[in-house]
């Protein structure tokens, strides 16, 4: 993983409200959540989930997959253990 996007997924990650999102994605269904699932388990308006998720987006965190009308987010594994190890890694090379 290079820096950037090391940089990029530890900035989304950092901001509290985008990672209880992130956490309740990953917490509540292997095959995604919709806007509105997400606002039904924390009391946020829409558009700030909506403005979070795309955040998680961009960070290479999740993907989004269409059904009619729904949008539906899901975690990409490949990209959170990527990073982890990569956490670790840069975790000993400074301890």
């Amino acid at each position: 993983m290079d820096n950037r996007q090391f940089q990029k997924i530890a900035k989304a990650l950092a901001d509290p409200r985008r990672f209880e999102i992130f956490q309740t994605i990953t917490k509540e269904s292997s095959d995604g959540l919709c806007c509105g699932q997400v606002c039904e388990k924390m009391p946020v308006a829409q558009a700030t989930v909506s403005h979070h998720l795309k955040e998680l987006t961009e960070a290479g965190l999740l993907e989004q997959r269409s059904e009619g009308q729904f949008r539906f987010w899901s975690i990409k594994t490949e990209v959170m253990n990527e990073y982890i190890a990569e956490l670790q890694i840069r975790l000993q090379l400074s301890g």
